[in-house]
């Protein structure tokens, strides 16, 4: 868990980035800190469950 120096620098980074033309850089652990990388695509199993058999217009 982040101390609140920590939280304070990413809550500034936060802020800096909502100014449009604004890079501002943030490392992995803050980045996954803020919640940017949430994985949540499908798994295999769930694709293939997810898959049409067949296309009626082609067959």
């Amino acid at each position: 868990m982040p101390d609140n120096n920590e939280l304070n620098v990413i809550t500034q980074k936060i802020c800096d980035a909502s100014i449009p033309q604004f890079e501002a850089e943030v490392s992995p652990l803050e980045a996954d800190i803020m919640g940017a990388f949430v994985e949540d695509a499908l798994d295999i199993q769930d694709a293939l469950d997810s898959a049409i058999e067949g296309d009626a217009d082609h067959e």
